[in-house]
């Protein structure tokens, strides 16, 4: 059989580049997240970055398009973690909690992604100009493996049967506001008591139960 040559490594030119450009992405997160798209401003980000503007310019054509790559970036990186935790759950509780804990120390450690995730949505509601909603896309990508765990679930009889779809959201959305409560408050309670908490009541209403006919459902 032929061997397969290796990937060619990045020339150091490549590896400089894609350098620069996460360094770029992270200051716009910063600025993004502390003042909102409509306040933010390429200059505020090039002094984030410790750029001149002009290098800005030569990543990223506008502000809307580094605005889109850095949220882009931090729902990724997310998408990725959540992804990773909940396909190793053993079971779909251990799903729900790993989906909810990563959610809630990823933004604890991120606020900034947050704040670009709350400012995202409400330009998305009240935006009338049509373009791609990265938002709903970045919310199917986080969902998609807790879909996935509902189920096979479901098919085990291991969860009443419910819309794997409207489950998984609704899970996110408990989580949501868990977080943002958490978040605003500058809550310092046992993160993992309330974890257990929602947890709990997530799955309560997820068991299978017998209906007025005596049949489980």
């Amino acid at each position: 059989m032929p061997v397969k040559a290796p990937p060619a490594r990045p020339s150091r030119e490549e590896v400089l580049t894609a350098y620069r450009r996460d360094v770029l992405l992270d200051a716009a997160r910063r600025v993004f997240g502390a003042r909102g798209f409509d306040e933010a401003t390429v200059d505020a980000i090039a002094a984030e970055a410790k750029v001149a503007k002009g290098t800005v310019y030569l990543y990223f054509p506008s502000k809307l398009a580094i605005y889109e790559a850095a949220f882009a970036a931090g729902m990724d990186e997310l998408t990725r973690l959540t992804d990773e935790r909940v396909r190793a759950a053993a079971s779909i509780r251990d799903a729900i909690r790993a989906f909810v804990e990563v959610r809630v120390a990823y933004f604890q450690a991120h606020p900034d992604d947050y704040r670009m995730y709350v400012h995202e949505v409400s330009r998305q509601l009240t935006d009338r100009t049509p373009r791609k909603s990265t938002c709903r896309e970045a919310i199917l990508a986080h969902t998609r493996g807790l879909r996935e765990a509902f189920t096979r679930a479901i098919a085990a009889g291991e969860v009443r049967a419910v819309d794997p779809a409207a489950a998984a959201l609704a899970v996110f959305d408990l989580t949501r506001g868990f977080v943002a409560r958490r978040l605003l408050a500058r809550s310092r309670s046992d993160a993992a008591q309330e974890i257990g908490f929602l947890t709990q009541l997530i799955w309560t209403g997820l068991q299978p139960g017998p209906d007025t006919s005596g049949r489980s459902v």
